[in-house]
């Protein structure tokens, strides 16, 4: 079997793995999509059973006397399991609980996911443009002045949290100064504060990060040695240095890349912006079993599709990780 046929494999048992867990977490919860947290009546939790499709109205003879009754039979898991299975791979999840059979998983994706993923796209942007060339700046002047003020701003950035900054910046740049939107989706201005929110804190991560890579490398004998021969300052640092900086990376960006393509519940609160987080709430809440499904297994693609990506990157950014080259036949 092929090296991709195997990572094909490998994506599909950890997305089928992360479904089931899934869903036996939703089967095991407290409350049910039919009651929420509170229970109802039990007739009018029968009827929203056979409504969502969890369960079958059988027409039989009555225990009581002679005539046929109608009783409500719940399905087996393992039968809403398997449809649960079925409505993933032909990409079909149904309409929500909560809408009452009027939207579909769909439809609440195929909104809020442009959403999310505009303000982490352009917060991923911001993050890679302003820390990895601070990074590697720091890790120039080692020790310095400007090292420890860049260290200190980025201590400071992810100290922060993005229920702090969020609300700081909304109130500085939106209330006082009146530059951005107060909140909402009324036009481009308006992800520039939620993005900006975003960015800084990775900004900051990523700086400590490529300054700890690159400062580790130039003080290592092989840069002392490609200095010594007389290579440019600049290529130092932009390609040796930063290929140095970007193993770590590598590692890390793929899980905080997926979580802000998919929203951030706290930044969508905060600005009221339409996106995909707070569908996972509300779903959540209101035990809305295929919301929370599609939003999971949004993510999880996702989170599969960049780490994949990653491990196929990381030997061409770190040669000690290629397998031997063969010189010749054994034998």
């Amino acid at each position: 079997m092929g090296r991709a046929a195997r990572t094909l494999l490998s994506a599909i048992v950890t997305l089928w793995a992360i479904a089931t867990g899934t869903f036996l977490l939703m089967e095991h919860a407290p409350g049910g999509p039919e009651s929420g947290e509170r229970r109802l009546p039990p007739e009018v939790e029968a009827a929203n059973l056979v409504r969502l499709g969890l369960a079958d109205a059988v027409t039989g003879p009555c225990a009581e006397g002679p005539g046929e009754c109608t009783r409500v039979e719940r399905r087996p898991m393992l039968r809403r399991y398997v449809a649960m299975l079925g409505a993933i791979a032909t990409f079909d999840l149904g309409f929500t609980y909560t809408s009452r059979g009027e939207r579909t998983v769909r439809e609440n994706l195929s909104e809020g996911l442009p959403v999310s993923a505009a303000v982490g796209g352009l917060a991923l942007l911001f993050a890679l443009l302003a820390g990895v060339p601070l990074g590697l700046y720091a890790a120039s002047r080692g020790g310095g002045r400007a090292d420890r003020l860049l260290a200190a701003l980025a201590t400071a950035g992810v100290s922060v949290p993005a229920i702090v900054l969020g609300p700081l910046l909304l109130y500085l740049f939106a209330i006082r100064l009146r530059l951005f939107p107060v909140g909402g989706l009324d036009s481009p201005a308006s992800l520039v504060l939620p993005s900006a929110t975003l960015g800084l804190i990775l900004a900051s991560v990523l700086q400590r990060m490529t300054r700890a890579g690159a400062a580790g490398f130039l003080e290592g004998p092989v840069a002392k040695a490609l200095a010594a021969r007389g290579l440019p300052r600049a290529r130092l640092l932009g390609v040796h240095a930063l290929r140095h900086a970007a193993i770590p990376m590598l590692g890390y960006l793929p899980p905080a890349v997926a979580a802000l393509l998919t929203g951030s519940v706290v930044i969508e609160t905060v600005f009221d912006l339409p996106g995909i987080a707070r569908h996972l709430i509300g779903a959540a809440v209101n035990r809305d079993h295929p919301m929370v499904m599609g939003v999971v297994l949004a993510y999880s693609t996702l989170l599969v599709a960049l780490t994949t990506a990653s491990e196929l990157l990381l030997p061409v950014v770190d040669p000690r990780l290629r397998g031997p080259a063969r010189t010749g036949d054994e034998g």
